[in-house]
Parts: structure tokens; C-alpha cells; sequence
């Protein structure tokens, strides 16, 4: 399910550290004791038979078939719980839960996750707004199919809104660690690790020592609870190749109706996730799974391995409960030093649910872009530049798991931009940025700025840079690609239709602000193999053919947006700054 070697060796060692610590675990000869301590085992533990090993080969197939599940259990020691209720969508590899608890600071949080990054969104949740299907003149709807009727929108006490809320999300890369720092990051990785679409060798699996522990019932249906590995068996590592320039996003802007490559602007030292891998790409010496620096553990006396068939050896004992036909309604299992963990599988709870902007917002139905398309998106740059310009806003996550925000005005005519940025947890990082054709200026107060840039501008303490010296010497923000970018996308020429037909895709229609758009991709030359969805730029387009979104891939894995407002006129902007 994409989960790359070097972090599922990760989540491996994490497992096997602690051990199986929870009621199901006793003795892996002696057998499990029952979670219900005045319920003892009928009998002892033994190997599974083949029925039994056939049940859990297929364990991890059917959970893929079956898509999306509720999930809700906890996670650590009593007194340190972190309670946990959402979905996991094995097929979307997308989980979206409530946490609260210990674990979780004194609120609920709201996460959700894809493979190697996380978004959480801690704080109130805001009041449910309508959703519905797009306008008409849309050409498909936009809307989830869970907002299709009452009943399929009703949402269970205790699990997260179906809608994410749009705002306050915090991404970052997945870290896995071994004790109770990260035990959301921990339960994430082993989630998607549950589901693949074929099942499970039993050659492989039935050579490791796999028990069936007891009989027990689960919501009054019988249940066979097994012990099993959290991983298979996994072949030797080959060597990884080194990666292509061609193989990641760059921060050449996109073909036909962007920025060159030369003259790329600088954005907060960016790397961006691999075409194929949702997990930001990984260095040499950098863990593949989180994207975080791995240093070298000093070796002592190093402990003897493990014997290939014991469970310890792949990725340690978990806890499967299997009804009659293979269905995972329960584990039990360590995700580390201190956390053990009880999860239930709701297999009745399938709601579909909505992935939040930040992790790149509804799903994708790409298409090529049509002959009509194409013309429209030739002509975005001089549209843009008729319409002159207006307000502002941009959300931008940053590492290591920051949320900015920027308000102000961007003028096409000009090619200006000036905004005051914030950062919502610490305002020593707010600036003041203004941006014109060959370079950008920011000013740090040192304290909040005002929620709009002040006019007319401050003097003094501005620290400009050049695009092009930028460009070239990798000091790159996302903050300062994006509003290059959108700078950019104003001319009084029109772009290669043919090349942006051969070359972009429409990802999908969607909604806007009640305005339906189009959200299309416009690859870069290095881009040309990148999968759909998986360009680091996003332009969302009316039917006016006119960019209502600006959207970026950033360094944290998840997206940015710009945000224009075309009603709200942008006034006299200073042409420099002092």
C-alpha cells in the first residue's frame, strides 16, 4: 500500500519494542488470558489450523474489499489514555479521526492522515455549514455522496464532522517514535499497513508461530481470537536507486501559463513529496517513512536477533479478532514503548467522508483537458490581467507543523502583491511581504502584525531579495513560490494551447465560494511523468476562465492556498518599498 521499506522496518521495531502488554497478552506458550478477567481461556493456545490460517491470510484482502470502516478505541495505559473515533478509507489510504484524552491535550483534535504526513486541527469545531451538490452549470457534482441524503449524512456521536472544517489545520510529516510521544503517528502507520489488495501467502504466514488463543464474542457474534504478525515476512532490501530530477516536483512553475524555472523564488528550504508517495522525499541518512533525520545509534552490545519465524522478528504479536468470515473486528497490539492499544473495527460505519484542503480536499476524477479547455486555460494569464487584481488570503502550512496566514491585495496590472503574514501560534514570525516583478521584501515587527497591511507602507527594516538570485541559490519559501507564482499568471499574450492540452489534466470540479470551478493541473517540463494529483501546482478556474485558487504542494506534505477575491478592488499599492 506504499509503504516504503525503511518505514516499515521503522514500524516494525516500534511493535516488536513492547511486546503484546494488554489482557490479550499472557505467554505465547502458555496462551492469551481472556480481556474479561473472570472469563478464563477454555483452553489452551495452539497452532492455527488451516482454516483458521486461511481466515488470517485473507484478513488484510477484505479489509481493502471492504474500503472504509469506523474505528474507535484507545491508545496507552489507563490513567494516559488517548481515546480515538473516525473511519479509515483502506481504498482513499485516508484516516480521519476525533482524538481526545491525555494523548491528546486537554481538547478533542481532529486528524487526518494519508500515507507519510498528517494534518490535525486542534480547537472548537465550527458550525455545520450546508453542503450540497454543485451548481448546475458544473459540470459534475462536487459534493460527497454522504451529503446525498439525511439519512447517509447522519454522523454518530463521538466521530468527526463529515465535512472537514476548512480552516486551522496543522500539517507535518509522519514521525513514528517509540514511546507516548507520537502515538497517533504510531497508530496511523499501522492502519494502512491492515489492507492490501491481494491476500496474504500462506506459505509464508504459516511458517511463522501464529496462535489461536481463544473463543470469544464481539457485539454477540462469536469471534476467533488470534495471534498473529503485524507485518509478513519481508524479502532483503535491494539497493534504492537514486532519484531522478524527473521524479519529484520542482519548483519550475508549470508549463504554458506559468513562471520559468530560472527565475524561480525562494520558499522555506522545500521538499516535496515524490510523484507515487505521499511521504515527503527522503535524503540520504533521512528515514523514508517520516521524512525526519534517523542519526546513527551508537552500537554497545547489540542483542541477538530474533528467530525469523517468531512474531517478534515481524514487526511483533498483535491481538486479530476474526469473525466467521475473516472480518477484523478487533486488535489488540503495542505501538511502542507504553502504548497499548485496544481498536474496534465498526464495519457498519461506512460513511464517506470528506478529505480536509490541507491534504488536497476532494477526490480526483482526472480527465485530459479538452480542445475547449485548453483554450480557455491559453487565455487564464490575459484574463487575469483584465481583471486587474484584488483581495488576498492565503493559508499556508509550514514545518514543523505551523499554520500562517496571510491577508492583503495583489494587483495584476502592476504586478504587485502586499500582504501582512501571520503565524498563528507565534507572532515573532509575522511579517509584513511585498512583491513586485523582479524580487520581494519582508519586514519582521517582531510582533503581530495587523491583520491587513498597513498603508501607507512602513519604512525601514525591509530585507529584499532578487527572483533570480533566489532562484539560484535554493533559499526557497513556499510563502514566496506561491505569490511568485500568482504574480505570474498575468500577460497580455496568450499561452500554447496544444502544449497545455497535450501536457495538463482537469483533476476535478468543484465549489468555490458557491462559484463552480475547475481544478486542473499544468505539469512543468520536469513534471511530465508525475502522476495526476501529484504536480506540485493547482489552478482553480472559473467558468469566466478567470483563477479563482492558487493551490501548492508544500515542504510539509500537505497544500497552500491563494485565495482571490476579484469584488474587493485592491487600492494604491506601494511600488516599492524602503
Amino acid at each position: 500500500m506504499g509503504t516504503s521499506t525503511n518505514g516499515r522496518r521503522r514500524i516494525l521495531h516500534l511493535l516488536a519494542a513492547g511486546g503484546l502488554l494488554l489482557g490479550l497478552a499472557a505467554t505465547l506458550t502458555g496462551g492469551l488470558a481472556s480481556c474479561s478477567a473472570d472469563k478464563p481461556a477454555a483452553e489452551a493456545s495452539r497452532p492455527l489450523n488451516k482454516g483458521e490460517l486461511e481466515r488470517l491470510a485473507g484478513m488484510r484482502a477484505r479489509n481493502f474489499a471492504d474500503g472504509r470502516v469506523g474505528l474507535r478505541g484507545t491508545i496507552g495505559p489507563g490513567s494516559r489514555q488517548t481515546k480515538v473515533d473516525g473511519w479509515v478509507d483502506w481504498k482513499r489510504q485516508l484516516v480521519y479521526l476525533s482524538v481526545s484524552g491525555t494523548g491528546a491535550g486537554a481538547s478533542t483534535v481532529l486528524i487526518q492522515a494519508t500515507p507519510g504526513v498528517v494534518a490535525m486541527r486542534p480547537g472548537a469545531l465550527p458550525a455545520p455549514a450546508a453542503s450540497g451538490p454543485a451548481p448546475e452549470s458544473a459540470r459534475e457534482s462536487a459534493s460527497p455522496a454522504a451529503a446525498a441524503s439525511p439519512a447517509a449524512a447522519a454522523v454518530p456521536a463521538g466521530k468527526p464532522p463529515l465535512t472537514a472544517p476548512e480552516d486551522g489545520w496543522r500539517v507535518r510529516p509522519l514521525q513514528l517514535g517509540g514511546d507516548e510521544e507520537r502515538p497517533i503517528d504510531n497508530l496511523v502507520a499501522f492502519l494502512f499497513l491492515l489492507a492490501k489488495q491481494e491476500a496474504d501467502p500462506t506459505g509464508p504466514l504459516g511458517e511463522l508461530r501464529n496462535e489461536w488463543v481463544r473463543r470469544d464474542t464481539f457485539e454477540g457474534a462469536p469471534v476467533d481470537v488470534l495471534l498473529g504478525p503485524a507485518l509478513l515476512p519481508q524479502a532483503a532490501p535491494s539497493a534504492t536507486p537514486s532519484a531522478s530530477a524527473a521524479s519529484s516536483p520542482s519548483a519550475a512553475a508549470s508549463a504554458g501559463v506559468s513562471a520559468s524555472a530560472a527565475t524561480a523564488p525562494r520558499t522555506e528550504a522545500t521538499t516535496v513529496p515524490s510523484p507515487g508517495d505521499a511521504s515527503p522525499a527522503a535524503s540520504p541518512g533521512t528515514d523514508a517513512s517520516t521524512g525526519t533525520d534517523q542519526p546513527a545509534k551508537a552500537s554497545g552490545s547489540p542483542s541477538p536477533a530474533p528467530d525469523p519465524k517468531s512474531l517478534e522478528a515481524n514487526g511483533g504479536a498483535v491481538g486479530y479478532w476474526l469473525d466467521a468470515k475473516g472480518a477484523l473486528v478487533r486488535l489488540e497490539t503495542v505501538l511502542g514503548d507504553g502504548l497499548p492499544s485496544v481498536l474496534d473495527l465498526q464495519r457498519g460505519q461506512q460513511q464517506e467522508f470528506v478529505r480536509t484542503m490541507a491534504l488536497g480536499g476532494r477526490d480526483h476524477k482526472p480527465t485530459e483537458i479538452t480542445k475547449a479547455e485548453a483554450k480557455v486555460l491559453s487565455q487564464l494569464r490575459q484574463r487575469n490581467l483584465k481583471a486587474r487584481g484584488g483581495a488576498v488570503t492565503v493559508t499556508m502550512p509550514v514545518l514543523p507543523g505551523a499554520l500562517r496566514t496571510g491577508k492583503g491585495w495583489l494587483d495584476w496590472q502592476k504586478r504587485l502583491a502586499y500582504l501582512a503574514v501571520r503565524d498563528v501560534d507565534d507572532e515573532s514570525y509575522d511579517v509584513l511581504l511585498h512583491a513586485d516583478r523582479t524580487g520581494i521584501a519582508i519586514r519582521k515587527p517582531g510582533k503581530r502584525v495587523p491583520e491587513q497591511p498597513p498603508l501607507p507602507a512602513p519604512t525601514g527594516k525591509w530585507e529584499r531579495a532578487e527572483w533570480v538570485v533566489l532562484g539560484s541559490s535554493g533559499e526557497i519559501t513556499d510563502m514566496d513560490y506561491l505569490i511568485y507564482e500568482a504574480l505570474s499568471l498575468a500577460a497580455n499574450v496568450p499561452d500554447d494551447a496544444d502544449h497545455i492540452r497535450r501536457h495538463g489534466r482537469r483533476l476535478r470540479v468543484d465549489v468555490l465560494n458557491k462559484v463552480p470551478v475547475g481544478v486542473f493541473e499544468l505539469p512543468s517540463a520536469v513534471e511530465t511523468n508525475v502522476p495526476a494529483g501529484q504536480a506540485r501546482m493547482r489552478y482553480w478556474v472559473d467558468n469566466a476562465g478567470v483563477l479563482k485558487r492558487l493551490e501548492l504542494r508544500t515542504a510539509t506534505g500537505g497544500f497552500a492556498q491563494l485565495d482571490l477575491d476579484l469584488s474587493a478592488k485592491s487600492p494604491n499599492l506601494p511600488m516599492k518599498v524602503k
